[in-house]
């Protein structure tokens, strides 16, 4: 019996106390997850369908060539 009771209370609070606390705070901001920061840094692939993903691939990859021809 207490059990039962001791998870009605905890399922209160987390269901339906904590939302409203959590909606009033303005603390909170969004952040970007995985993969939205893969989406943003993807430059596309050699087998990309659009002539622009291609492009955009090959751009990257002659920077990368670059930029390790100058490190050497």
């Amino acid at each position: 019996m207490l059990l039962v009771f001791l998870f009605g209370i905890i399922t209160t609070i987390f269901v339906i106390i904590m939302p409203f606390i959590l909606n009033k705070s303005k603390r909170i901001s969004p952040t970007k997850n995985i993969f939205e920061n893969f989406i943003d840094q993807d430059h596309g692939y050699p087998w990309s369908w659009e002539a622009k993903r291609i492009k955009s691939y090959k751009k990257a990859l002659a920077q990368k060539k670059d930029g390790q021809k100058k490190q050497s």
